[in-house]
Order: C-alpha cells, then structure tokens, then sequence
C-alpha cells in the first residue's frame, strides 16, 4: 500500500478504495432513544481521508468526509458524539 500525502485535498472521487475500520450497530444510545449503526471507512491510497456513515434507527443515512491531519481525532470525537463511545477502544 503507497501513503499519498498529496499538498492538496484531493476528490473523494481519486480514493480508490474505502477500507471499512469500524464497525457498530446499537439498539438504543445512551440517551434511550432509538439507535443505529455506524462504519467508519479510510481511504487508500489516501490515510488522511476519511468516510463517516451513520444508519440512524428512524430517517436517512448521514455520511460525513474528514480529511487532514486532524482527520483521525475529529472522527473520534464525531463518532463518539453520535453515541459511539466504542471508538476509543477500536483500532483505526
């Protein structure tokens, strides 16, 4: 696998493959209301970039781009913010 650190953000359309790193489905969030399910994907040949995709239990899918060097800890936070608090633990 080659690293791109290319001096600008490239299109989403230039990532040739989406690397699925995190994987949840919950029933209810902490709050007791109706879950969802998350997956968090890394783009090659990209590592910078970054593709959030929440399945709430009741309305459209929300997908989110993070690319830079800050991308890995606003993905946390994001993830953790829907209700993920799982993500601190995994791998990504």
């Amino acid at each position: 696998m080659i690293d791109l650190r290319p001096s600008k953000r490239p299109k989403v359309s230039e990532v040739s493959y989406w690397h699925t790193v995190f994987y949840k489905d919950m029933e209810y969030d902490r709050r007791g209301l109706g879950g969802g399910s998350v997956i968090v994907q890394n783009g090659e040949p990209y590592p910078d970039y970054y593709k959030v995709i929440f399945y709430p239990a009741h309305g459209k899918r929300i997908s989110k781009l993070f690319y830079g060097e800050s991308a890995y800890f606003d993905v946390v936070r994001y993830v953790n913010d829907l209700g993920f608090p799982e993500i601190h633990s995994a791998h990504i």
